[in-house]
C-alpha cells in the first residue's frame, strides 16, 4: 500500500480514541494510515497490503497480543511497535522482542510513539513472507 511516497502505518488498538488520535497525528505529519481495533482484520490487511510499520496495542479484544505477534511474525518481516499504557518491564520487553517486536512504547507519550515509528520506517515496506 504505497501512497505518493508516504510512510504507510497500520494502527491496531482497541480504543477508538487512541486510533483517532494517532491516525490524525501521523497523517498531519505526512504519513498514510490505516486503522482497526481488530487483530484479525489487521492480519488480513497485512496479507493484502504493504506497510512500513505496524503500531499495535498490547490488548486486542479478538486476539491475544502474543498470539497476534506470533502470527504477524509468520506473515511479514518485523517492524512492529507495541504500545502499552505503561512503561514495559524488562521481562515484557524480552517477551515482545522474542515475538518480533522492534520496540515497546508507552502510548501515553505521543512523542515516544512518533520517535519509535519513524526510527523503524525504512525505505522498503514490510513484505509478505511466502
Amino acid at each position: 500500500m504505497k501512497h505518493e511516497g508516504k510512510t504507510n502505518i497500520l494502527i491496531v488498538d482497541n480504543d477508538e480514541r487512541i486510533l483517532g488520535t494517532f491516525q490524525k497525528l501521523l497523517e498531519d505529519e505526512g504519513s498514510s494510515t490505516v486503522s482497526t481495533w481488530s487483530g484479525r482484520e489487521a492480519l488480513s490487511l497485512l496479507r493484502s497490503g504493504l506497510f512500513h510499520v505496524l503500531l499495535v496495542d498490547d490488548y486486542l479484544p479478538d486476539l491475544h497480543a502474543y498470539d497476534f505477534l506470533h502470527r504477524v511474525g509468520r506473515l511479514v518481516q518485523s517492524r512492529v511497535v507495541v504500545m502499552q499504557g505503561w512503561m514495559p518491564t524488562s521481562i515484557e520487553l524480552q517477551r515482545y522482542e522474542r515475538l518480533g517486536a522492534a520496540t515497546v512504547v508507552d502510548k501515553r507519550d505521543s512523542g515516544m510513539v512518533r520517535q519509535a515509528l519513524y526510527q523503524y520506517c525504512a525505505e522498503k515496506p514490510l513484505t509478505s513472507i511466502n
